[in-house]
C-alpha cells in the first residue's frame, strides 16, 4: 500500500468520522430538547377573547443566521373576522408576517402589509412553506430548548402573549 492510498482512506475514515459526530450531536440535541421542554409546552393552548393559539414553536439557528421563523395556529371562535395587526418580540428587533409560495418553481416571500385576517369560526396555521412569522435583526440565534417570548395584537381581540419552544422541528 503506498502513501497515496493510506492518505485516501484517512480521508474517507475522517468524513465518516465526522459524519457520526454530527449525527451523534443532533441526537443529542433532539434528546435533551424532550427532556427539557415540559410535555404540556408543545401542546399549550392560550385563549383570549375569541382567539384561540395553539401549536406555537420558532425554529432552532445556526450561528449567525440573519432571520428566524416562527409558527402557530390562530382560531377564531367568535362570529366576527379578528385581524392580526402586528407581531413583537424581545428577542427580535421586527418581527413580520410572511407568506411563502411557489411560482414557475420559484420559492417567493412576501410581507403581509395589511394585517392577517382570522375568519370568523375558522383558522388559520402558520407553518413551515406558507404563512410564517419572519423575526429579523435577532438579537441572538434561537437555540433548542430555548423559548422565544411574542406578543401578538389583534384588531378587535387585542393583546395575546405567546411563549414559543424553539426545536429543530415542530415539538407538537
Amino acid at each position: 500500500m503506498d502513501l497515496d492510498s493510506i492518505n485516501s482512506l484517512f480521508r474517507i475514515g475522517c468524513r465518516r468520522s465526522l459524519a457520526t459526530v454530527f449525527l451523534i450531536i443532533q441526537l443529542f440535541l433532539s434528546l435533551a430538547y424532550t427532556l427539557l421542554v415540559p410535555a404540556d409546552a408543545a401542546e399549550q393552548s392560550i385563549k383570549n377573547s375569541n382567539i384561540v393559539i395553539s401549536s406555537a414553536w420558532a425554529r432552532a439557528m445556526l450561528p449567525g443566521q440573519p432571520t428566524g421563523g416562527g409558527y402557530l395556529t390562530i382560531e377564531n371562535t367568535g362570529s366576527e373576522p379578528d385581524r392580526l395587526i402586528a407581531v413583537t418580540s424581545a428577542n427580535a428587533a421586527l418581527v413580520e408576517v410572511h407568506q411563502m409560495s411557489m411560482d414557475e418553481n420559484v420559492m417567493q416571500m412576501r410581507q403581509i402589509t395589511d394585517g392577517l385576517e382570522i375568519p370568523a369560526g375558522g383558522k388559520v396555521e402558520l407553518s413551515p412553506g406558507g404563512l410564517h412569522l419572519m423575526f429579523k435583526q435577532i438579537k441572538a440565534p434561537f437555540k433548542v430548548a430555548d423559548t422565544v417570548k411574542v406578543t401578538l395584537a389583534f384588531e378587535k381581540s387585542g393583546k395575546i402573549d405567546v411563549e414559543m419552544p424553539v426545536g429543530i422541528t415542530n415539538p407538537n
